[in-house]
């Protein structure tokens, strides 16, 4: 591709991957006849449907925050009590309901509770479809509000950065309190985005009155944060864009407070309505405020009037509102993570946003010009953008109780300024933000080199406990590719460079791309390379030195002849350049062909096993390599395509397998299928030395806990068989209190590295 070929590219990338004249089908009229913004929300709610759908409920409940929510929802059923929640032998206060609810609805749906015994096949799926369709709508949401406000290009960035998230993902496939909370907030904002922004909307008190009852949702899944950060960000984006600061304002505020006459005036027109006042009523406060209590205060007022107690003997008032919300804030509750400082979450964040890090520079420096009160609103976009970026990773860094995924509230509206610098990266080139992107390789550098030699990050975005044994197995052992073999490096280079050849070939050889002899030969050397290496990779015996040789000689020769056609000016070059190629390519065959396919050491290395490390620091490898050439060619195609291509492929192939692979360890479902299974009627099951909460709702509440060791013997010694959870390391300790007379039996010890089933007889 030559220099000036960003004059030469498509206007938009749609047109760069499916050609110019994709407008003319007769199926795209049809799609292109919808509203714009209309056509960005459904093709990003088909995206992440595509994302989050597939195998959501193929694996159980992740220990330990879906089965305890889950058990409460159950219990909701089964006591027909929705109102109360209720956990094992007491009522339950630390979490608002909707997340329950949710998950009661799924289990209703799919009828998770029909049958006795184990729950029923499709439990998961029910409880964990609702999750999945509140994050679609979000994305679709956001991206919807972003197309209006801005572009559509900015609003399909928007909901492909967002979706492709690892953070995002990865809580979209649990069911817990954090998923509808930020999607309902991301709802929320999206609402009020459309309604302030959007000056072709002609419902606008229609999405003011959404942004009310979004926040009511929002408040029934989290507290006092659903409706505290939205409040935040839009009173924050008022004081900065909004309410003026002159005198000559002040004193038509006091006067339309206290002056019936000037009111009259406003009313007649003849006086402008004050801007404050005048936003309160743009946004429907009064009436709002009335909606959102509607939605969201009944529940909390029953159950602070409710005098019941929960497990440690606390009021729900108590519980809720000082335990569970300024404790939290300011003494830490539950944390795994103590004393940790703002840069927790910075960490964190770089982990559960990649790999969009990488623009993360840019979209700092789109914050640094903006202007608040500018008539631009793509302006005052990002500053609620960045308002919400700011206040959400200030309160969470400020808490003393931290987990990595409390970093989530900060993603969407991070999201939306990275989609605001795409939109400004294509419009303006790729030579307007050269220190952002140098940045941006920094960080994708540094971020993506930790991701690859410790996959173990991405769970723990997630996890309750990040000491919890790893299934380090997973991503260390060979990838059983084909039937005969693993996936080799070979394979991995073959295919990047055969892929990468075509992909220059394409641009380098048409007849009026005027590309230099020196980028023709890139695209030929890339693809002779690969050829020669598809050779070996394919047939056993073939040694890959010397047939690389013969490519490199090949591709020499051509420069050679192009170098005696070439002006007298431009051949040296050309003639030094093709010496080489030919030199090292014949030495290379001729060396290659006389030693044994034995001692070939550029055959053993490209016949080493790939590991999953091995293969994500290969494709971040690749990826960042190509995003730097892009860059350096100022090819803005290639390097969308670079990082639309390795989001989308990561994002898909976590959600589609490697989520898959973990959650069998994680979750006690597998387990208690079996025990169903192999049990006779009346054959208990105990847990032992654990509490992890999938005991309690994979068995009904039917399991019993024996948390000290001495206590088993009772149980034991009942007439019959019985069965018990415990832990591989407590293993041994509960062989000793079952006593020497009794034989344990380990039923599938390999299919969960944290727990095994044994039956006692």
């Amino acid at each position: 591709m030559s220099s000036n070929g960003a004059e030469q590219e498509p206007q938009t990338f749609t047109e760069a991957i499916l050609g110019k004249g994709i407008h003319q089908e007769s199926w795209a009229k049809r799609w292109m006849a919808l509203e714009p913004s209309l056509r960005v929300a459904l093709a990003t709610a088909a995206f992440a449907a595509l994302l989050f759908i597939p195998y959501l409920g193929a694996v159980g409940l992740w220990d330990c925050w879906e089965p305890h929510y889950g058990e409460v929802g159950r219990e909701m059923i089964q006591r027909r009590d929705y109102v109360f929640p209720f956990w094992e032998n007491a009522w339950f206060f630390s979490k608002p309901p909707l997340t329950m609810w949710m998950q009661a609805l799924g289990m209703q749906v799919v009828g998770a509770m029909r049958s006795e015994g184990a729950l029923g096949l499709y439990t998961e799926w029910g409880m964990r479809i609702p999750f999945a369709l509140l994050s679609i709508t979000a994305v679709s949401l956001l991206s919807m509000a972003v197309a209006r406000v801005v572009n559509r290009r900015a609003g399909l960035a928007t909901g492909f950065v967002l979706a492709t998230m690892p953070l995002y993902f990865l809580l979209t496939r649990q069911t817990v309190t954090d998923t509808p909370f930020v999607t309902t907030l991301v709802c929320a904002m999206a609402c009020a985005i459309i309604g302030q922004l959007d000056d072709t909307t002609k419902h606008r008190a229609g999405w003011w009155y959404a942004f009310y009852v979004f926040a009511g949702l929002s408040t029934l899944a989290k507290g006092l944060l659903g409706v505290g950060l939205p409040a935040v960000i839009l009173v924050l984006y008022a004081l900065f864009a909004v309410i003026p600061y002159d005198a000559a304002s002040l004193n038509a505020h006091l006067r339309w407070l206290l002056e019936g006459s000037f009111r009259a005036e406003v009313r007649e027109g003849k006086q402008p309505m004050p801007v404050l006042w005048g936003q309160m009523y743009k946004m429907k406060l009064g009436t709002g405020i009335l909606v959102f209590c509607a939605v969201a205060v009944p529940w909390y007022l029953v159950l602070s009037l409710f005098d019941g107690v929960d497990d440690e003997g606390k009021l729900f008032w108590y519980r809720f509102f000082i335990h569970d919300h300024l404790n939290r804030l300011s003494a830490g509750v539950h944390t795994t993570t103590p004393g940790g400082t703002f840069i927790y979450f910075i960490e964190q964040g770089g982990f559960g946003i990649f790999p969009w890090v990488a623009l993360v520079p840019g979209a700092f420096a789109l914050v640094s010009r903006l202007r608040p009160r500018s008539s631009d609103k793509a302006d005052h976009l990002a500053l609620i953008a960045a308002l919400w970026v700011a206040f959400s990773f200030t309160l969470l860094a400020s808490s003393a109780t931290k987990f990595h995924h409390y970093v989530f509230p900060v993603l969407p509206g991070l999201a939306v300024l990275i989609a605001l610098f795409v939109n400004k990266l294509w419009e303006e080139g790729i030579s307007a933000h050269v220190m952002s992107l140098v940045f941006g390789l920094v960080l994708f550098i540094l971020v993506g080199h930790d991701l690859a030699n410790n996959p173990k990050n991405f769970t723990d975005l997630f996890v309750y406990n990040y000491d919890r044994p790893y299934p380090f197995d997973l991503v260390t052992k060979p990838i059983a590719m084909f039937a005969s073999r693993p996936l080799w490096v070979g394979d991995l280079v073959t295919l990047v460079l055969l892929c990468v050849g075509a992909y220059l070939a394409v641009g380098v050889f048409q007849a009026k791309s005027g590309s230099s002899v020196y980028a023709r030969a890139v695209a030929l050397l890339c693809l002779a390379v690969g050829g020669a290496f598809l050779v070996p990779m394919a047939m056993r015996g073939v040694p890959a030195t010397p047939l690389m040789g013969v490519a490199l000689f090949l591709v020499g020769a051509w420069v050679a002849w192009q170098a005696y056609r070439a002006p007298v000016d431009a051949r040296t070059s050309l003639w030094l350049f093709a010496s080489a190629l030919l030199l090292v390519g014949a030495m290379s065959a001729v060396r290659g062909f006389r030693a044994p396919v034995a001692s070939d050491s550029l055959l053993k290395s490209l016949s080493a096993p790939v590991n999953v490390k091995m293969a994500l620091g290969f494709v971040f490898t690749v990826a960042g390599g190509l995003a730097v050439v892009a860059a350096l060619q100022r090819a803005r195609v290639m390097l969308y395509g670079t990082f639309w291509a390795l989001a989308a492929g990561f994002a898909l192939w976590f959600n589609w397998g490697h989520w898959v692979d973990l959650s069998h360890h994680w979750t006690q479902r597998d387990l208690f299928w079996r025990y169903y299974a192999q049990r006779k009627p009346d054959e208990p099951i105990t847990a032992f030395m654990m509490n992890w909460r999938g005991e309690t709702f994979y068995s009904r509440n039917q399991v019993k806990q024996i948390r000290e060791p001495g206590k088993l013997k009772p149980f034991v010694s009942q007439p019959g068989r019985e069965w018990a959870l415990v832990e591989h390391n407590r293993l041994g300790v509960l062989r000793q209190a079952a006593g020497t007379d009794k034989v344990i039996t380990v039923i599938d010890r390999d299919i969960n590295n944290k727990f095994v089933l044994v039956s006692i007889d």
